[in-house]
């Protein structure tokens, strides 16, 4: 019985032991982070996607540069044209006084005329903020622009949509869905003529949603529930660039055949 119970120890203390040294092996992993430096995004005009980061050694410098997100994206649009967005980068060197203003705002050397407007234009909102008081020091911060979705050209060089939502746009008036639901009524009243306006947008999945009814002078209103509630079971494909798109969807019938105009798109911005 006492052998049986010295075995019985030392297989407990051999598994004590192989459990704690396993620990180390079979640990997760700790999670990423997310990117500290980013200040923020944007859509810009142009279809492009602009993400804006800022770097700095001094921690208090880079957070009170998030503050003026929307100040970073603003000096960029107003100095890139658009759809000719690009990278950027810009450094600056800061001397901060004892009371956590910016008594210098140093632009070093730019790459180009835009990166030296964009410099200035952001040269002019970092004077309007302090930091926390305390010893005069100085500091370097860089802002970069990073495009992180490119334009993609939608005009071959015969000039037709090549991507399948486009191309699906382009076609909604000639769809025969739309067509009957002015046919069914036609056959009743010969005469029945006017138009309206169906504007709506088209999600990132391609969903249809917020239809809007406007400039009508069709006094049927069967022809418009009927289009409007089949535009809402349309599904578009999803587009090369755009993640949203708002359609005017103008639909014009005359007394002897239905004329849906073309179909005029824009991005949603």
């Amino acid at each position: 019985m006492r052998r049986l119970f010295i075995i019985l120890s030392i297989l407990a203390l051999v598994f004590s032991f192989s459990c704690s040294s396993g620990k180390g092996a079979s640990s997760k992993k700790p999670s990423k982070k997310g990117d500290s430096s980013e200040i923020g995004f944007a859509e810009i005009e142009g279809g492009e996607t602009l993400k804006i980061f800022g770097y700095s050694k001094d921690s208090e410098v880079a957070r009170k540069m998030k503050l003026l997100d929307e100040d970073f994206i603003g000096c960029y649009q107003e100095n890139v044209k658009v759809g000719e967005a690009e990278n950027v980068n810009i450094d600056f060197n800061l001397t901060i006084d004892e009371d956590g203003f910016f008594d210098m705002i140093e632009i070093l050397k730019t790459q180009s005329k835009i990166e030296t407007k964009i410099a200035k234009c952001i040269k002019k909102e970092m004077e309007s903020i302090g930091v926390r008081p305390g010893n005069h020091r100085e500091a370097k911060f860089t802002l970069s622009y990073k495009v992180t979705k490119e334009k993609v050209r939608h005009d071959d060089k015969r000039g037709k949509m090549n991507d399948l939502r486009s191309q699906m746009i382009t076609s909604l008036a000639k769809m025969k869905k739309f067509k009957d639901c002015y046919d069914a009524r036609r056959a009743k009243n010969p005469k029945l003529q006017g138009k309206f306006t169906l504007k709506f947008t088209i999600d990132e999945d391609g969903e249809v949603y917020d239809i809007k009814l406007r400039n009508n002078t069709l006094t049927d209103k069967y022809v418009i529930n009927c289009t409007v509630e089949k535009l809402e079971d349309t599904v578009f494909p999803k587009g090369d660039s755009e993640d949203e798109v708002e359609v005017s969807f103008d639909f014009t019938a005359t007394s002897d055949n239905p004329r849906p105009e073309k179909p005029r798109k824009s991005l949603s911005l």
